[in-house]
């Protein structure tokens, strides 16, 4: 018996078109300013030159075709204008502001600046077993995914792969954020538990060759940043149970493609979160580290 296949859209928010190609909200844009340009060109055509009416209402034409047709990284022209407008003005910050770096400023300049307002996420609170709570959105719970090398993989693999991932979201009705990010590897520890070992092996061959791995890895992480791809993916749903039965959803799914995924606790959501909008470490952070390390060099 042969089986059928389940149609999985490539973009389930896809608008739809509804005159001449063009969606609803483009139509909505686009026939106002058509209508009152017609309406100006029946009014002042007589009385008015026609050079003069199409440079007045040209660049009016030209603005509201841009901003209904003219899409950047997949988002409309007017929702960028939108949310432009009803943004947040000035400099923003994450988390609480911190007073030292502006008041060592003003020691520095003799200007009073200004600090910068924090940013106010939509997460209200985390759990010690990772549930993340965000208000009226619901509750979140995030995983550590481990990931698929997909481009070695056979034609056939390839395919229960995808399959897998199209069964798994045309199943779940929670919202899914699947995160990809590079993070620096710190080798220090590794290093100098790997110099212990070669200085307890003494001087025989296995020394020797665990001293040459020693110094090919020093040289290596002393040449390049070594990065390790971390991929989370986040669930959410409106109540705390939903995002334990979508996680339970990604666990099963996982095991199925032959990867592990594990729950995130409460500590790496936050330090997750805090790698995303911090990744090189706030100003006061940056300055706390340097200290110590000077504090260090004169002891």
């Amino acid at each position: 018996m042969r089986g059928h296949g389940v149609a999985v859209p490539a973009n389930v928010d896809l608008a739809d078109r509804v005159l001449w190609g063009l969606t609803v909200r483009q139509v909505a844009l686009l026939a106002p300013v058509a209508l009152g340009i017609l309406a100006a060109w029946r009014a002042l055509l007589g009385t008015m030159p026609i050079l003069v009416l199409l440079i007045a209402t040209a660049p009016i034409g030209a603005l509201a075709v841009a901003l209904a047709l003219v899409k950047i990284d997949a988002v409309g022209l007017d929702r960028l204008a939108l949310a432009a407008i009803r943004g947040r003005r000035g400099r923003i910050v994450p988390g609480e502001p911190d007073e030292a770096p502006s008041e060592a400023v003003n020691r520095w300049t003799g200007r009073n600046q200004r600090t910068a307002p924090a940013v106010r996420g939509p997460v209200r609170a985390v759990s010690t077993d990772g549930v993340i709570e965000t208000g009226p959105a619901g509750a979140a719970i995030g995983l550590d995914v481990t990931p698929v090398n997909f481009t070695l993989r056979s034609s056939g693999e390839q395919a229960s792969l995808v399959g897998a991932f199209a069964r798994f979201l045309n199943s779940t009705d929670a919202h899914v954020q699947v995160t990809v990010s590079a993070r620096p590897v710190d080798l220090s520890a590794y290093l100098a538990a790997l110099d212990a070992r070669c200085a307890e092996l003494g001087t025989g061959p296995l020394a020797v060759a665990g001293t040459a791995h020693k110094e090919w890895m020093s040289r290596l992480v002393a040449g390049s940043t070594l990065l390790r791809r971390e991929v989370t993916v986040i669930v959410t749903a409106p109540h705390p149970d939903g995002a334990d039965y979508a996680a339970r959803q990604v666990e099963a799914t996982a095991q199925a493609i032959g990867v592990e995924a594990r729950r995130l606790d409460g500590a790496e959501i936050a330090a997750r979160c805090r790698y995303t909008v911090d990744p090189f470490g706030t100003a006061t952070a940056r300055t706390a580290m340097r200290t110590e390390s000077g504090h260090g060099t004169r002891q």
